[in-house]
């Protein structure tokens, strides 16, 4: 095995060469007490870099099927790891980082090769692994005290630091610390758009691709403080200090009773503390100090029809899923649902069962992911950002499904159980690759095999729809919903 160290500031690491890449995996770029904020970690000697780290700590009941016999040993509290593949340790090469999503409960650095994300292009590909769930978005402020006020942003810090890993040492592994591209799907892309919050984040990177997320993830410190509340109903311990010492494994037991209604996928996620993100955060989201670059955003126009597909009783279950979801804002969904229903009577005569299936799927897609994805596709042009807007229109355009079909598989996945249409499939897969590649490259999405792709821009909000025939088209002015506030999960 040939392998290649590099001297970072941290200190050296040990790659091995594999195809085209320099592989170096398991890079601990931090350490954390429990609930505790990171801190950069240092060695001495050289680190082994040629398998990976531990997965950060998720639920069991919460991981995709298939994992559960994955050993016990691959998960841990000591998590905060990154790794980097590069075709070159010396050029000085545009820079992807992935924040992997999972709704901050599952994922890991794991989830995508080199081999499906570089393919041929010159660019170094960095995947890290942040603290998930309670370990990283349990709010103990109110109950533990000023060490703990930061809590629920624990999962964020690692982010952040792990950026300020890579800006002080990819020079060193090939790539271009000035031009680093952040992307993430759902959480992923959630998280992007919280740490864009942050004053460091226009250090640290200048371009973002967020696919089916964008800042609807962060909540108040009254919401976060209920979720801890009936986790610790669910736990049990009489005194709450008791989750600082108790067993991982027990703590994760309760995480996935606390995870285990219809609808989940809100529960953790940023919390506005007043330290790591303001208070008013919706004020700052809206002026010029929110974070400024080039952008590629959108989202797909069926994003929760997975839940019609998977289940006979959708329409019966959709009311409590949306209140899973959505919490105090399930009441609106459900307003809006009923005036969907209302205006086909009107104009059809009718409202069927599927007519009302299909308008389940809108009002969740909207107000999971459409909805605030262009809302904040008008913040960031607003504010200065290049930005390009799309959205994924490929039947069945379910979650995340233009990610997919770039960086994954390139022809959908195991979505699509036979052949039938794949060569269409695979052409939409690397047109969509091509534009994220070159944006990645260029900080523009056109080029060959790509079709034009102009800038979203006030006035005008042209978009591009990945579809059969992909092209531009005037984003539709009933496009999303618009009825949420900023936040889309909400307790008292």
């Amino acid at each position: 095995m040939r392998k290649t160290v590099i001297q970072t500031k941290q200190g050296s690491v040990s790659g091995k060469h594999s195809g085209r890449f320099i592989e170096f995996k398991g890079i601990p770029y931090g350490k954390a007490a429990r609930f505790c904020p990171p801190v950069m970690y240092h060695w001495d000697g050289i680190l082994d870099c040629t398998v990976f780290g531990k997965k950060a700590f998720q639920a069991p009941g919460m991981l995709p099927s298939g994992s559960a016999s994955e050993p016990e040993t691959n998960f841990g509290e000591d998590c905060l790891n990154l790794n980097i593949y590069t075709p070159d340790t010396k050029a000085s090469l545009p820079v992807l980082v992935d924040i992997h999503g999972g709704a901050f409960q599952t994922g890991s650095n794991q989830d995508r090769t080199p081999d499906n994300v570089i393919e041929d292009k010159d660019f170094v590909y960095v995947n890290l692994n942040y603290r998930l769930g309670i370990f990283g978005y349990l709010y103990l402020g109110d109950i533990l005290g000023e060490k703990y006020q930061t809590s629920g942003n624990n999962g964020l810090m690692d982010q952040l630091l792990a950026l300020r890993w890579i800006h002080e040492n990819i020079c060193f592994f090939g790539g271009d610390p000035d031009r680093v591209t952040l992307m993430g799907a759902s959480a992923g892309a959630k998280s992007i758009a919280a740490l864009m919050m942050l004053p460091e984040s226009r250090t640290y990177f200048s371009q973002a691709l967020l696919s089916s997320g964008a800042y609807q993830c962060i909540r108040d410190v009254k919401t976060a403080g209920k979720v801890t509340d009936r986790y610790l109903g669910l736990l049990g311990p009489e005194d709450p200090a008791a989750l600082l010492t108790m067993d991982a494994i027990k703590l994760l037991e309760a995480q996935d009773k606390l995870c285990s209604a219809e609808a989940s996928t809100c529960i953790f996620g940023p919390v506005a503390d007043g330290i790591t993100i303001p208070y008013n955060w919706e004020k700052h989201l809206h002026s010029e100090h929110y974070w400024s670059g080039h952008v590629i955003i959108g989202s797909c126009r069926n994003e929760m029809g997975q839940n019609n597909l998977s289940d006979p009783g959708f329409l019966t279950h959709a009311p409590s899923i949306a209140e899973g979801l959505f919490g105090l804002n399930a009441e609106t969904a459900d307003e809006d649902y009923r005036k969907l229903c209302q205006n086909a009577l009107r104009k059809y005569g009718s409202c069927d069962d599927d007519m009302k299936k299909a308008f389940w799927v809108k009002v969740l897609s909207d107000y999971m992911y459409r909805t605030y994805s262009g809302r904040m596709a008008k913040i960031l042009m607003r504010n200065g950002c290049k930005v390009y807007k799309y959205s994924m229109q490929y039947a069945p355009a379910f979650h995340c499904l233009d990610q997919s079909f770039a960086f994954d598989s390139k022809d959908g996945g195991d979505l699509y159980r036979d052949d039938t249409f794949r060569e269409e499939r695979v052409r939409l897969g690397h047109m969509i690759f091509e534009a994220y590649t070159n944006f990645i490259l260029t900080g523009n999405p056109n080029g060959n095999g790509v079709p034009h792709w102009d800038e979203y821009r006030d006035g005008e909000f042209i978009q591009m729809c990945w579809d059969t025939v992909s092209g531009e088209a005037p984003e539709e002015a009933d496009d999303s919903l618009q009825n949420f506030p900023e936040q889309v999960y909400r307790l008292e």
